[in-house]
């Protein structure tokens, strides 16, 4: 049986997503995404499942980072609905809830909850939603509560006192599966890449052209900050067919003149839930 990494403790969003894409895996927590990441490049799990964006708080920054180096593909994508909640040891009575634990995505999405009824609580920070619950109840303590999800209460036996906290009632993250191997396959109808291109006017905007002309969809565009790893202009994207496609073969073949690097981060078979709606758009 395969192995699958994910972060964090058991009961996590990405334990979730883990056992949804591949509920016959293994899983196997890690405490972080350098770990996460090194993990399976090294081959000691098979493939490890990424959060890469959340539609109410944008990009993970980390995974983003990351994306640019590590040496892994894409295989697959799931939209994972998150809806937080409130959970706490035990019963308990709001007004006594002096402290709030959760991941910084966490107090993010559920932002407005918690200025409209726990404005004066702590917050204090854990690497995800599933320590901040696994933390709230090993404390037992009344006067503290956790943002985390209901998967996660029943995994660690909290009470939930309120449900569905969050800023958006269509909060999804979207999760990626990784592995050391890139899949092509003619069903597949997306592809994320990597591109550089020069520091000078139009260098981006001939580059992109090069797709239109093609009839490549972009259905993400993303800029990366300048760094050591990113020395010029780095784009993230999300194309609209798959690695196989004749028109995405064609595209890349025209559009090296335009670019000085790119990466093929996969190929993979759409989520069915995407739409312009909830902010992922179609293929």
């Amino acid at each position: 049986m395969s192995k699958i990494g994910y972060l964090g403790r058991p009961g996590s969003y990405s334990h979730q997503a883990a056992t949804t894409l591949r509920p016959e895996g293994t899983h196997v927590a890690y405490p972080s995404f350098d770990d996460l990441v090194a993990a399976t490049e090294a081959g000691e799990v098979a493939e490890a499942v990424l959060p890469l964006e959340n539609s109410e708080s944008g990009r993970i920054p980390d995974i983003h980072r990351l994306v640019v180096s590590m040496e892994l593909f894409i295989v697959g994508e799931l939209l994972l609905d998150v809806s937080h909640c409130l959970v706490t040891p035990g019963p308990a009575v709001e007004a006594e809830i002096h402290s709030i634990f959760s991941h910084p995505q966490g107090f993010l999405q559920s932002s407005r909850f918690l200025k409209e009824r726990f404005a004066d609580a702590q917050r204090r920070t854990r690497s995800d939603t599933a320590s901040a619950v696994a933390d709230v109840v090993e404390a037992g303590d009344r006067h503290m509560a956790a943002i985390g999800s209901e998967f996660a209460a029943r995994h660690y036996g909290a009470t939930v006192l309120h449900r569905d906290i969050s800023n958006r009632d269509d909060n999804i993250t979207r999760f990626a599966i990784v592995g050391r191997e890139a899949l092509t396959d003619g069903a597949h109808d997306m592809s994320s890449l990597i591109i550089q291109v020069g520091h000078k006017p139009g260098s981006l905007v001939q580059a992109l052209a090069v797709f239109g002309q093609h009839g490549v969809n972009i259905t993400k565009l993303e800029t990366y900050m300048i760094s050591e790893r990113t020395e010029l202009p780095t784009f993230y994207l999300d194309i609209g067919c798959g690695g196989e496609a004749e028109n995405l073969i064609a595209a890349m073949r025209d559009i090296q003149p335009h670019i000085s690097y790119s990466k093929f981060l996969g190929s993979y078979r759409s989520d069915p839930r995407r739409s312009g709606r909830n902010g992922f758009l179609k293929p």
